[in-house]
């Protein structure tokens, strides 16, 4: 059972450890058309939790095993504020991360819950994904679970956003045919317009998705991206660069499968982030067909589904 997997240099946040709240198996209340990790239908709760010992301990381990870290990137394979015990571990984490800054990847679906709100009020950053503020856009892309009200979400976020005295980011990931109108577009920036954003990340498909959907031009995202800096949104339209030799990261076995089952990546992103002796095991799991290999956008990205079967 991998915790933690990375540590992974973010275009965005640095260089990053990313502290896995589902590591066994994806739990989430979407099932995004778009979504990297295999698709599966939404539930409402957690029904694998782990115990906040367990996930302080891992976290202890990884900070004395990596140096430099900048960010301590909560997420899931899944949606992480669906773990009930957050709000002691953020309280506990503050104990032991040092000068680390905290991170939050979230849907922003629970907000609106009291319990959710106080934890993600301890973080540093957060981050909160908005694909829709229409209720017919809203379940095509997100596929919620039914019990889910658009109305109570944005509701959240609003309050949230208010109340939060950390850096909020935004993020919005268009399809092509699905939340990608003008009509949409403008209510999606009337929408985060009020808000006190650091940035507002757009951008369409870039990794292998979950289900067979297709990316929007750079051109749309250009023409998206001028019509949301007219609302005075701080708009960062990321673009796919060649990458720079920062690390030379060893890893095991299991940390690959790990973090490839994450984070499908790509010939350059191996080479140049990987020791030439886990470049050695990643060659070693492709020939035991465990690895598969995705092209998108014209990218061949390396990813596994089989990463529990070790």
């Amino acid at each position: 059972m991998n915790i933690i997997f990375g540590p992974i240099t973010s275009r965005r946040f640095g260089k990053s450890l990313g502290i896995d709240l589902s590591p066994q198996t994806k739990q989430c209340n979407y099932d995004c058309l778009y979504c990297e990790l295999e698709g599966k239908k939404a539930q409402d709760s957690m029904q694998e939790v782990l115990e906040v010992d367990v996930i302080l301990s891992a976290i202890k381990d990884a900070l004395k095993q990596y140096e430099n870290i900048q960010s301590l990137t909560l997420t899931a394979n899944g949606e992480p504020t669906l773990y009930p015990h957050l709000y002691e571990l953020m309280l506990r984490l503050e104990d032991i991360k040092g000068d680390t800054q905290t991170l939050l990847l979230t849907n922003g679906s629970l907000l609106w819950d009291w319990s959710v709100f106080r934890a993600c009020l301890l973080f540093d950053k957060v981050k909160f994904s908005l694909d829709a503020v229409s209720k017919e856009v809203f379940k095509k892309i997100d596929r919620p679970e039914k019990s889910i009200s658009l109305e109570q979400i944005l509701q959240g976020i609003h309050q949230f956003s208010a109340d939060f005295s950390g850096e909020l980011y935004a993020e919005i990931l268009f399809v092509k045919g699905i939340n990608d109108s003008l009509q949409e577009v403008q209510k999606m920036a009337r929408f985060l317009s009020v808000m006190r954003l650091k940035r507002l990340d757009i951008g369409s498909i870039d990794r292998p998705p979950a289900y067979k959907v297709n990316p929007i031009s750079l051109e749309s995202l250009e023409e998206f991206a001028r019509i949301f800096r007219d609302y005075g949104l701080p708009v960062s339209l990321p673009r796919r660069i060649s990458s720079q030799k920062q690390e030379s990261l060893e890893l095991g076995e299991e940390e690959i499968l790990k973090t490839l089952a994450l984070r499908p990546m790509s010939k350059e992103d191996i080479q140049n982030l990987w020791s030439k002796a886990s470049i050695t095991r990643f060659i070693e799991l492709q020939k035991r067909g465990i690895i598969t290999l995705k092209n998108t956008n014209g990218i061949d990205f390396f990813s596994t589904k089989d990463h529990k079967k070790l």
